[in-house]
């Protein structure tokens, strides 16, 4: 049984949902394995990119002019009810990115051996790259090739558990210009 292929161009409102389709499938392919990670709680039928397609799809793009571009700091990387950290802080550090967060607890649904997966992502490279760290260590350093300033890079982090079980909500972290104490 073949599928014939229609011949017609796309309509306008077609074209649009292609793009959007294409532009988040393509921002999410590098981080398949980190999705599967993030929405491992959603993943019985899906893989972790498709859950992480269908959970931003609705919220992720913003139009600029007549362009539609994804709207960064809305987008997430896991969901889930495991604690995420607080006092969440990224700014470029030499070659990277340096990220921290409260490492304590309180018993309120983490614990210290909590992996935290910080990811970077620039949108002028179309680079992204992931490092973990432990609840406790409260900081990872995310070694990034070039000089990171500005608007252009983006910043997540969330938590998942040792036993690979749950995740917590992303965290949209901005980018500020130097440590601030």
């Amino acid at each position: 049984h073949k599928i014939k292929s229609s011949k017609r161009k796309p309509s306008q409102k077609q074209a649009v949902q292609q793009y959007k389709f294409k532009l988040l499938n393509q921002f999410f392919s590098p981080m398949a394995p980190v999705l599967d990670v993030g929405f491992r709680g959603f993943t019985d039928r899906a893989t972790g990119k498709n859950v992480a397609f269908r959970y931003n799809y609705d919220h992720a793009f913003v139009a600029d002019g007549d362009q539609i571009k994804l709207n960064y700091p809305v987008l997430k990387f896991s969901h889930g009810s495991l604690y995420t950290a607080g006092a969440e802080k990224a700014w470029a550090y030499g070659e990277g990115v340096k990220v921290t967060w409260d490492p304590k607890t309180y018993g309120v649904g983490g614990a210290m051996d909590d992996v935290g997966y910080a990811i970077v992502y620039s949108v002028s490279s179309d680079f992204f790259t992931c490092e973990t760290a432990l609840r406790h260590e409260g900081e990872v350093h995310v070694p990034f090739g070039e000089k990171t300033r500005g608007s252009d890079v983006h910043v997540w982090l969330f938590f998942a558990d040792s036993k690979g079980k749950q995740a917590s909500r992303t965290e949209y972290i901005p980018l500020t210009d130097a440590e601030e104490t």
